[in-house]
């Protein structure tokens, strides 16, 4: 069936419609009555209330739990390549509308739901443009969508990294390589308010880098002083090149990876503050007890650690690991000392996180004071009626 054309329909569950009609962009299987026609993953279908009310239209995949991925609720509008088109260009011209452009080379270029364009990541690295498809209708349009972001872009190659769990969920096979024009090399340079970092994109986490954090990295900087920072779950170190950067004197980059570390020391390098780091290669939770025993002390500690709740059914684990390593950063901060704590699980709220940082400080027996509170960079933007797609959120708190 071309792109476009609807296979078929899916026929909602009595009084399940809600959710469609405040446009939230994903149909559950538990809402799903019955499928009319013969719908294969990846095709576009319409989606009729019980009582037969057109509500929306959007692109399928029967096997998933999400098997139906709304991409317009006009009942005129084709799921087509012409769609397709305006989708990214307006994703683009949003990203030049903000400016992010003028203030680093690497940035996120289509978010998915969040720019209307379920299934669809894309970031820009430099010359070069990342993307990830993880639903049956993307994996079909990638030489489609490879095709537009390069006459958008005129970017040297387009590179992708499809080895999301996400895409196994859906039943696409992994698949990492060059899909356009040049391959990337092994370590890129890119620019990020006047910094320079050298990322990985065939390895690196996510595509990477953390994009995400850009802003945050920027906000969080001038807290990041002193004699001593530490900067646990440290990556490649971006944290410690802008509290350097600021004016720390001496930066601990804490990372289980002894590659990130190496990249992180090269990095350091790269911006003139070759043996101002110092890079310990451990697990944060072991490390900092270890710190905590010794009497170390720090003058500000950095936790951006990854994901510790990516379903609902870890999140009271997530919980305690959250507060369990705040409590220590808590108890290793002087007097005066500042916290930049993240969580990135998208189950656990700001809410929530802000909850258990209450009860890490009444253990720990310190006074703490929110000073900012963080999330994700704007080219990450939330859909309103996609909450799911703000899952960054961050404090910078006072220690007493």
């Amino acid at each position: 069936m071309p792109f476009g054309e609807p296979s078929g329909a899916v026929i909602l569950k009595p009084e399940r419609e809600e959710p469609v009609l405040r446009r939230h962009p994903w149909i559950f299987s538990g809402a799903v009555a019955t499928w009319q026609g013969k719908v294969q993953a990846g095709d576009v279908v319409d989606v009729f209330s019980r009582d037969g009310r057109w509500l929306a239209r959007g692109f399928a995949n029967p096997n998933s739990e999400v098997p139906v991925r709304l991409a317009t609720w006009q009942p005129d509008e084709r799921l087509d390549d012409e769609w397709l088109w305006r989708r990214l260009r307006g994703a683009w011209q949003r990203r030049l509308d903000w400016r992010i452009p003028d203030e680093t080379d690497a940035f996120r270029i289509v978010y998915a739901e969040s720019d209307f364009l379920p299934g669809i990541i894309a970031d820009r690295y430099g010359d070069f443009v990342v993307v990830q498809l993880y639903t049956p209708a993307m994996e079909r349009q990638r030489e489609t969508i490879a095709a537009m972001l390069s006459e958008l872009l005129h970017p040297k190659g387009i590179f992708e990294r499809n080895d999301l769990d996400t895409r196994l969920r859906e039943g696409l096979p992994p698949r990492i390589g060059s899909l356009q024009g040049e391959s990337p090399p092994e370590q890129l340079v890119i620019t990020e308010n006047g910094l320079r970092f050298l990322v990985d994109v065939w390895r690196g986490h996510k595509t990477g880098f953390y994009l995400d954090q850009r802003d945050n990295r920027r906000r969080a900087a001038p807290y990041l002083v002193g004699e001593r920072v530490l900067n646990a779950f440290s990556y490649t170190g971006s944290f410690a090149i802008y509290a350097l950067w600021a004016g720390a004197k001496r930066v601990i980059n804490l990372d289980t990876s002894a590659e990130a570390l190496r990249l992180a020391e090269a990095n350091a390098a790269l911006n003139g503050f070759a043996g101002r780091v110092v890079s310990l290669e451990g697990n944060a939770f072991q490390v900092l007890r270890q710190f905590r025993d010794a009497g170390e002390q720090f003058d500000a500690i950095v936790l951006d650690p990854p994901r510790f709740a990516p379903t609902k059914a870890v999140v009271e684990n997530a919980l305690r690991g959250y507060k369990d390593i705040n409590w220590l950063a808590m108890r290793l901060l002087k007097p005066g000392g500042v916290l930049v704590t993240f969580s990135c699980s998208g189950m656990v709220s700001a809410e929530m996180f802000q909850q258990l940082l209450f009860a890490a400080a009444l253990d720990a027996k310190r006074e703490v004071l929110i000073v900012e509170r963080l999330g994700q960079s704007r080219d990450h933007p939330v859909s309103v009626p996609f909450p799911e797609g703000e899952y960054l959120k961050g404090f910078i708190c006072r220690v007493e």
